[in-house]
């Protein structure tokens, strides 16, 4: 098809479909391995105990620091799926002034979805926002309209920056919306809407003036391919939980700082699992992806005012991290010159499992600061019972999965 003759609107609708056929098709498998059953289970244990920490939380608790760690990531990372191609930049390129209806529908579409979690994060929060603000509250709708409203504007901005020719410039517009999307929810829920709205007012036009005069391309096709491979990596990455997914590729990253680790490793031929998946358990996502949800939940531990719910998260965190690391067992499935060499294969299951358990160990620690700290001495129990649960997960029944697929692979 002619560039010219091309309608862009009709070529998001068939991209839209043949991404949506695809993620439906890989869902099936999540829905099978119960994983949708597990979340509804937490999502019930979580709202028994957020209503019973809310029967016992003082009036004066600090809430604010909830509402900005749950909603200030939300508002301010404002990722636009396009689902552009690296050939775009080719092919597209001639069409690119005509691409309007194409971007705009890629936008709504990130509206929506990026809208529906705010909405949810509004309705977990009000309950304690109701609770800290009593009478004095602002109305549940007004202030979910400006929420929304900053999303929007992060979104607006968010699609700018992609069109910045200049990195330094992306990073400094980034750097203010999060700062800006800070301080107008604070402004919001200590003081008015009406403040807010008018504070928002200012920061939208500052904004303006100062991307008026950084230079922009008509569309940054380059930035957009990135970020969108990026996105579907992630996505990628969550469906790999469930099945293999041939189109996951790995992202490996150096980290000097800590790949340091493998000199312990033993160097010997008995060893050799040990080294390679201790590597790329260090140099992928994977590594980051389990230092996020320690941190978060040492975080989340540490502003919790109950000690049972301080417990809960401290196993789900766990439980979380051990479900995220699985992947790595199938990390070299296609490594072709692993073949090639006479590695006894029965070590495989056994060396993953123990790394699995290690990050683990060392993820239990980090959480047990928070929790020990604020809780009475019964509570000490507590990391012994993760230690527990950590190696029956790994040294039993992930060893025994990962046994029982290399059987089937050989």
């Amino acid at each position: 098809m002619n560039a010219m003759d091309l309608d862009t609107r009709t070529l998001w609708q068939r991209r839209f479909e043949h991404y949506m056929k695809e993620s439906m098709g890989y869902l099936q498998y999540a829905a099978r391995s119960n994983f949708f059953g597990l979340l509804l289970f937490l999502v019930i244990v979580s709202s028994y105990y957020y209503a019973k920490i809310l029967q016992r939380l003082p009036t004066d608790y600090p809430y604010l620091w909830v509402v900005l760690l749950l909603l200030v990531p939300l508002l301010a990372s404002s990722p636009i799926r396009t689902l552009v191609r690296g050939a775009d930049r080719m092919f597209l390129l001639p069409a690119e002034h005509r691409m309007g209806p194409y971007f705009r529908s890629s936008f709504m579409y990130s509206l929506a979805l990026q809208a529906f979690w705010t909405f949810i994060a509004w309705v977990v929060l009000w309950p304690l926002y109701h609770h800290c603000l009593g009478s004095s509250e602002q109305h549940f709708l007004v202030m979910l309209v400006l929420l929304l409203l900053i999303k929007v504007a992060n979104l607006l901005a968010s699609w700018q920056e992609s069109r910045f020719t200049s990195e330094r410039a992306r990073r400094l517009s980034a750097g203010f919306r999060w700062i800006a999307t800070a301080g107008l929810v604070s402004l919001q829920f200590l003081g008015s809407v009406f403040w807010a709205s008018a504070a928002a007012l200012l920061l939208t036009l500052a904004w303006l003036t100062a991307a008026h005069y950084v230079t922009k391309f008509v569309i940054g096709w380059d930035y957009l391919i990135t970020r969108e491979k990026q996105q579907q990596a992630r996505l990628y990455a969550f469906f790999n939980w469930f099945v293999d997914v041939p189109q996951l590729g790995t992202r490996i990253t150096r980290r000097s700082w800590i790949s340091g680790v493998t000199r312990f490793i033993p160097f010997k031929q008995d060893a050799t699992y040990l080294y390679i998946y201790m590597k790329t358990l260090l140099r992928t996502e994977l590594f980051s992806i389990v230092l996020r949800v320690s941190l978060l939940g040492a975080l989340a531990i540490a502003v919790s005012s109950s000690p049972a719910a301080r417990t809960l998260i401290f196993l789900i965190a766990l439980l979380v991290s051990m479900i995220q690391l699985t992947p790595l067992e199938r990390a070299h499935r296609y490594t072709f010159w692993m073949e090639m060499y006479p590695l006894d294969r029965r070590l495989k299951a056994g060396s993953v499992a123990f790394i699995i358990w290690a990050v683990l160990l060392l993820e239990l620690c980090i959480l047990s600061v928070p929790l020990l700290i604020r809780s009475t001495p019964i509570y000490y129990t507590v990391p012994l019972l993760g230690l527990a649960l950590i190696s029956l997960g790994c040294g039993v029944i992930l060893r025994r999965k990962f046994a029982k697929n290399a059987s089937l692979e050989s």
